[in-house]
């Protein structure tokens, strides 16, 4: 018999990130089957904009320490009325007054998700947040679950690795045009290029010393592979940053997000880590690119690890020595036939693991073990 929950979810943040999205997605997934949702955020930030424009239950709070006696007897008053199975936490900024907050009115399912890698001390403060005042802790990577489990002590049945989930790209074309064909000469006349040309993408946040390595990149494909084009998506701030010949090879364009098209134009793609935060979940980019039969290039690092394996599903690079880069481009463009292995793995992995339904399927479960360990709870006591 399939049970219905009502379920909150809390943040603190006005920007719009993986984080944001995630809560967004899994939202409507939940609203999608049947289940009611609601979201606490900052009145003006996107998160509470976009959840309000897709008709989900949404409630303003700062969540600003000054405000903080205020909004803590709000948001037992939202409790109180909407009266939800599970209240779900994003960050410290919010989960010191929503945890808290659930705690006290009795919310049967409290959690903590942890979106990011970054190594949390063992603090009296993080210690209420992670042992008391939570039931679950959700992380998006193995590296981070392990590491919460090792600096809280946690049970192998209080922290869960979950990670991001996206809906699976349509993979039809245009008669006679494969997926890739039709998408690379898209993107091509989007961009004023010959049909021809060639795109090799690259993600993430490219820290100085990332950009000195993509204007090596860029020089060898000129001289080796000159109808490829280097495309970079989602970080325009770096335009300014770049020298006149290299913004010659290397494209900025406008894309829509989610755009798959994009990443099925691309004949591979390189994700650059975040310098400032090596520990870090699975990205968004790697998992979506996948699902494209795009081959991926990303940095031997922790959540990243989670999915892309050297040789099996795409190619690894140490973020220490990233010269190996081109000799590992080369490799990629040049052996079709081991490549079209590699992202067959890399997309059935991503259709197994990292969809809307495989997350929410793996949530719903955790929400239902809460509801047997209750009503167990309830049978022994009555």
């Amino acid at each position: 018999m399939n049970k219905f929950y009502k379920i909150i979810h809390t943040s603190s943040r006005i920007l719009w990130g993986n984080r944001e999205k995630r809560i967004l997605c899994e939202s409507l997934w939940m609203k999608k089957n049947g289940h009611q949702v609601a979201i606490i955020a900052p009145g003006d930030s996107v998160l509470f904009k976009k959840a309000k424009q897709n008709g989900l239950m949404v409630y303003p709070m700062s969540f600003k320490s000054l405000a903080g006696i205020g909004e803590y007897g709000r948001i037992k008053q939202i409790f109180a009325g909407e009266q939800p199975f599970v209240v779900n936490a994003h960050g410290k900024g919010d989960a010191k007054l929503a945890l808290k907050a659930a705690q006290t009115m009795g919310v049967p399912c409290r959690i903590m998700s942890r979106h990011n890698g970054k190594r949390v001390k063992s603090t009296w403060p993080n210690k209420k947040i992670y042992k008391t005042l939570c039931h679950y802790i959700f992380t998006t990577s193995k590296d981070s679950a392990k590491h919460l489990k090792q600096t809280f002590s946690l049970s192998d049945m209080q922290i869960f690795s979950i990670p991001d989930g996206i809906i699976m790209p349509d993979a039809t074309a245009p008669p006679n045009e494969t997926p890739q064909t039709a998408a690379r000469q898209k993107l091509a006349n989007s961009l004023g290029l010959e049909t021809d040309a060639r795109f090799i993408g690259i993600f993430g946040k490219t820290a100085r010393q990332s950009k000195q390595q993509l204007y090596k990149i860029a020089d060898q494909l000129s001289r080796h592979f000159p109808s490829h084009h280097l495309v970079i998506a989602g970080i325009p701030e770096n335009q300014n940053t770049m020298d006149k010949r290299f913004i010659s090879l290397a494209h900025i364009p406008a894309l829509p997000e989610g755009q798959d098209a994009f990443y099925q134009a691309l004949d591979c793609c390189l994700y650059f880590p975040n310098s400032q935060n090596f520990y870090q979940g699975v990205p968004w980019e790697v998992i979506r690119a996948m699902a494209c039969f795009c081959p991926v290039i990303g940095p031997d690092a922790p959540g990243i690890r989670d999915i892309l394996i050297d040789n099996k599903t795409g190619r690894v690079f140490d973020p220490r020595q990233s010269e190996s880069l081109p000799k590992i481009i080369n490799w990629v463009l040049n052996t079709p036939q081991t490549i079209q292995t590699l992202v067959r793995e890399a997309q059935s992995r991503v259709e197994k693991h990292y969809t809307m339904d495989a997350m929410g399927r793996d949530i719903l479960r955790i929400y239902r073990l809460r509801q047997i360990k209750i009503d167990r709870k309830f049978q022994m006591s009555s």
